[in-house]
């Protein structure tokens, strides 16, 4: 019989759905990058990018939130399509929770590149 490891997490109720985020294993890291290769693939198609800033966010949200959120979930986990259509406080609380457990994949939306760089120094 496989051991069972304990890994931190925290349980939240998101519109309704009881969701499991993790801290990050080395299961969920691959799963990550494997979802934002996926996402990368999907928006290099033969479309122009939109530069406005509706577009600027939803694509940061595809290429790496929502792979993040997905990759550190378990439970009956939103579709990224769901994710535009559930409150914002609960997407707020989900993106809380997740940047809480796993922050190197949710910098602060107010750190800049130098900040994070500084940081890594220390």
């Amino acid at each position: 019989m496989a051991e069972e490891f304990k890994v931190t997490h925290k349980v939240i109720t998101i519109a309704g759905r009881k969701l499991t985020v993790s801290k990050a294993t080395f299961e969920a890291q691959l799963k990550r990058f494997t979802l934002m290769e996926n996402a990368e693939k999907q928006l290099t198609g033969d479309q122009p990018l939109e530069e406005n800033l509706e577009a600027l966010i939803r694509r940061g949200f595809t290429l790496r939130t929502y792979p993040s959120l997905a990759a550190c979930t378990t439970g009956k986990v939103f579709s990224e399509a769901d994710c535009f259509k559930i409150e914002n406080d609960h997407l707020e609380l989900w993106l809380a929770t997740a940047r809480e457990l796993n922050p190197t994949w949710f910098p602060a939306p107010d750190e800049t590149q130098q900040e994070n760089e500084e940081k890594k120094m220390i």
